[in-house]
C-alpha cells in the first residue's frame, strides 16, 4: 500500500508572498501551479455498516479501479473511516473570476473526482520526528460520488482548498489554506452541485500551512522499507536546505510570476511562520 511522507509548517499570510517567491526559487520554477479543489469530507449514515455494500457489484465490473475498491473496502471493513472527494474547479473558478462579480461555481457533473483515504499516523520516528507518514488510497473515479452514495455515506463537511504548488525530484511543494462552504451534515451527496466562489468567502485560518511530501511506493527491486527510508534520506535534505542561512539566492520575486487570479488580502494576524 502507498504511503504518503511529508514535512508541515504554518505561515503566516504576511509572509504568503516571500513564501511562494522562496518556493519558486528553489525548486528552480518560473511559474507555480494555482488551484482550487472541493473537499467533502463523508461519514457512513450508520455507524455499524462496514465496507461497501455494493462491493460485489464492484468487482464484477473488473474497470481499473476495481482493485483500488476492493482494497479500501477491506480496511472500512476493519475500521470505518471519514472519506475524502477532491475534485479540482480551478477552471470554473477562473472563468467565474474574470466576470468581475462573484456567482456561484456550478461544478459540471462530469468532473473527474479523486477519492482520497489517509490512515491515522504511523508511530513516531524518533530519528526524524519532525516527518509524518501514513498509508494512503486514492482512487480517481468519476462515479466516487454515486458509489458512497450508493453505499450510503453523507457529506460531513463541504470546504474549498485554494493552493499553490511546486514540485522538484518527485518532491511536492503546496501552500494551501480552506474556505468553509457548509459543516451542515448532508445524506445526498448528490444534492449539490453548487458551490459559492471564493472571492465571496473568508478564509477559515489566518495563515496557510505549507506541505512538503513525497509517495513511497514498493518496486519490484526496492522493498518498501528501504523505499521508506529512501524518502525520509530525501525529506531530511530538503529540510536542512529550507532551514538555512542562505536561502535568499533562491528568492524569485513576485513580480515575475504569471498573472494570478486571486487577490493578497491584508494580513487578519501577525503570527510568525512556524520552522519545520
Amino acid at each position: 500500500m502507498p504511503h504518503e511522507i511529508f514535512l508541515s509548517a504554518v505561515v503566516a499570510d504576511a509572509d504568503t508572498l516571500k513564501a511562494r517567491a522562496l518556493l519558486g526559487g528553489f525548486t528552480e520554477t518560473s511559474g507555480q501551479h494555482h488551484q482550487f479543489t472541493r473537499v467533502q469530507h463523508y461519514e457512513p449514515q450508520d455507524a455499524t455498516v462496514k465496507g461497501f455494500a455494493t462491493i460485489k457489484q464492484l468487482q464484477k465490473e473488473r474497470a481499473p479501479t476495481t482493485q483500488q475498491w476492493q482494497e479500501l473496502h477491506q480496511i472500512l471493513a476493519k475500521q470505518p473511516s471519514i472519506l475524502q472527494v477532491r475534485t479540482d474547479v480551478t477552471e470554473e473558478v477562473q472563468n467565474a473570476v474574470t466576470t468581475g462579480e462573484h456567482p456561484a461555481i456550478t461544478v459540471p457533473a462530469d468532473t473527474p473526482h479523486l477519492l482520497r483515504w489517509t490512515d491515522l499516523p504511523d508511530p513516531q520516528n524518533l530519528r526524524f520526528p519532525f516527518i509524518t507518514q501514513r498509508k494512503i488510497v486514492e482512487i480517481s473515479d468519476p462515479r466516487a460520488e454515486k458509489i458512497l452514495l450508493e453505499n450510503k455515506f453523507k457529506v460531513k463537511s463541504d470546504l474549498l482548498e485554494e493552493s499553490y504548488h511546486w514540485w522538484r525530484n518527485d518532491v511536492e511543494y503546496a501552500l494551501t489554506r480552506p474556505f468553509i462552504v457548509s459543516l451542515e451534515p448532508n445524506p445526498d451527496p448528490a444534492a449539490s452541485q453548487q458551490i459559492p466562489n471564493p472571492a465571496s468567502l473568508k478564509p477559515a485560518t489566518p495563515f496557510w500551512i505549507l506541505y512538503v511530501r513525497t509517495r513511497v511506493d514498493s518496486t519490484s527491486s526496492t522493498s518498501m522499507p528501504e523505499r521508506m527510508k529512501q524518502g525520509q534520506t530525501v525529506l531530511v535534505q530538503v529540510r536542512e536546505q529550507l532551514t538555512g542561512e542562505d536561502l535568499e539566492k533562491f528568492l524569485v520575486p513576485p513580480d515575475d510570476y504569471p498573472a494570478k487570479p486571486d487577490k493578497e488580502r491584508s494580513p487578519d494576524d501577525d503570527k510568525d511562520s512556524e520552522d519545520f
